[in-house]
């Protein structure tokens, strides 16, 4: 998928054919089409950054109830254990993080990776990775707490992140709009910033 704001540049889809393949030409999103997908990003981005605040650092409390949650109504087994084995290991109390080994060290690393997808999302900095994050944390949830909630929650914001992953939404409104062609250049003849080129 080609994304172009020139209107000079749309084209109709055009289907041809070539020794027997049907190909078709690529899709030339408008102006308003690529702004509506920025937009899109930057509100899911903000999504993420406003869920940090129930879960503020140093102790993370407001995740420990979902952590609980989580462990006793998993969609997948087996979930449950992992959860009670890494979060929850040496929990003393059901209702607050007393005597949890690793609780803190972890949920300090959910809450970093949620502000990472948030930035990534926001400002358009590398917005492929952010979204593919922001797919993995959602899964993540959905698996945890799709009993507990409406069941299409985490479908949706799973979806919404993946439509981010396949489409460079960081290109408009963005900082991928100024990185992205340096690393298109780099990338005829550095392997790395050829794959470094597709997360812009």
């Amino acid at each position: 998928m080609s994304i172009s704001s020139s209107a000079n540049e749309r084209q109709h889809t055009e289907v041809k054919q070539t020794q027997g393949i049907r190909s078709t030409s690529p899709i030339t999103l408008s102006e308003w089409s690529i702004n509506g997908l920025a937009l899109i990003r930057i509100f899911v981005g903000y999504l993420w950054f406003q869920q940090l605040f129930w879960k503020l650092p140093p102790d993370f409390a407001g995740l420990y109830p979902y952590i609980v949650r989580e462990s006793l109504h998993t969609i997948i087994p087996g979930y449950g254990f992992i959860l009670q084995h890494t979060f929850l290991l040496s929990c003393t109390n059901m209702q607050a993080a007393v005597g949890c080994t690793l609780y803190v060290p972890l949920a300090a690393g959910v809450w970093s990776a949620e502000l990472i997808v948030a930035i990534s999302l926001m400002f358009g900095l590398f917005t492929r990775a952010g979204a593919l994050l922001g797919s993995l944390l959602a899964i993540q949830l959905y698996v945890g707490l799709a009993y507990t909630e409406w069941i299409w929650t985490y479908v949706m914001l799973v979806l919404l992140c993946l439509a981010l992953t396949a489409i460079p939404a960081g290109r408009r409104l963005g900082f991928d709009q100024w990185f992205a062609p340096g690393l298109q250049t780099a990338a005829k003849n550095h392997r790395v910033a050829r794959f470094v080129s597709w997360f812009a």
